[in-house]
């Protein structure tokens, strides 16, 4: 964690004037973050992972500065005294960022869900012809991930405790493989994504977002795969009115007014068809049958009884799913089909 100590050490490398007072960030698992205020102003200070080389980091800054100047909502990055945008200081790479006021995001405020889906697109209408990132990343939601996945709960579960709930999930992968396998992933039109879509990297002030943060994890992927996070980030059911326990990875299905609003959007911008509205379904799958095997695959220490309630959450999801499946898939094509209809609005 970032002591005041080192944080002033670190602002003698930057002309931000001297340091009033400083808070940590309490979010965040990987890099360490702080919030600065100066006599210059509010400023983001924060020390990365040694996980990024200094090109995908250099790569990462360029990407985010060509953003600001297409006029899209991400903190510009501060400039040292030298010049450079990012410190290297004890093996550790450093940036500040201006500060951006914004709040969480509110889920019963539709403006909230409706910027999600717009500013998404607008993301990757601007990347569309954006260089590649210098690492070549496997793709994120294919079944093959979840079948790995299940290869090695299957080696740790000497005892046989998860063998039903496994060969459920090995079933559901073997099914999805077909209809979404790697030569399939392989034909979608491809994006730098922004690869993190959560709620804690989205800033809001009023109905609209202020900021979108954190760019460690863009990729050249299909941009479907940061649709779907946002769908599972921001328009899943609360786990109070969900199917779900408490101990899994995600809040709830999904919430069907919640989900049409974001998709419009998306659509608003970046038009799907209905093959990307079928593709953004079985990647849905994937992430549920992904996230929950690899929570269990990063919790060995974990009972079985834990484990069982775990991948039990994953097929509750997708049981739900099944049931709504069609309907879900109907609404789409239909508001999609109206918005193309509508008179053309500025975005």
């Amino acid at each position: 964690m970032l002591t005041h100590a080192e944080v002033e050490r670190i602002l003698t490398s930057y002309d931000l004037g001297q340091l009033r007072n400083m808070t940590t960030a309490t979010r965040g698992y990987v890099n360490e973050t702080a919030f600065i205020h100066t006599t210059e102003g509010r400023f983001v200070l924060r020390r990365s992972h040694r996980r990024l080389n200094e090109e995908q980091q250099r790569y990462r800054h360029i990407l985010t500065e060509w953003l600001y100047q297409h006029d899209f909502p991400v903190p510009p990055l501060i400039p040292a005294k030298n010049g450079d945008t990012l410190q290297v200081q004890n093996g550790r790479y450093i940036e500040v960022m201006q500060f951006v006021p914004g709040g969480d995001f509110d889920q019963d405020n539709a403006s909230h869900l409706w910027s999600v889906g717009q500013v998404l697109a607008q993301m990757h209408n601007l990347l569309e012809d954006y260089p590649k990132p210098p690492d070549n990343v496997e793709p994120r939601y294919i079944p093959e991930n979840a079948l790995r996945l299940i290869e090695i709960v299957l080696e740790r579960d000497v005892m046989g405790d998860l063998a039903e709930s496994l060969s459920w999930y090995d079933r559901r992968a073997a099914r999805l493989r077909k209809v979404l396998s790697e030569e399939v992933y392989s034909t979608l039109p491809k994006v730098v994504i922004h690869g993190d879509v959560h709620r804690d990297n989205f800033l809001f002030s009023n109905s609209d977002i202020t900021a979108v943060l954190d760019y460690d994890q863009v990729s050249w992927q299909s941009p479907i795969a940061d649709l779907a996070d946002a769908l599972v980030a921001f328009a899943s059911e609360p786990k109070t009115k969900g199917l779900v326990n408490t101990w899994g990875v995600f809040t709830g299905p999904l919430n069907r007014e919640h989900a049409l609003e974001v998709i419009t959007a998306y659509h608003s911008v970046r038009p799907l068809s209905t093959s990307d509205l079928t593709t953004l379904m079985n990647t849905l799958e994937v992430i549920w049958l992904h996230g929950e095997l690899g929570r269990v695959v990063s919790t060995p220490e974990g009972a079985p009884e834990y484990h069982e309630a775990v991948l039990g959450q994953g097929r509750q999801l997708l049981d739900d799913l099944d049931r709504k499946r069609d309907a879900f898939l109907a609404e789409w094509q239909q508001q999609c089909a109206e918005l193309d209809l509508a008179e053309p609005v500025a975005a």
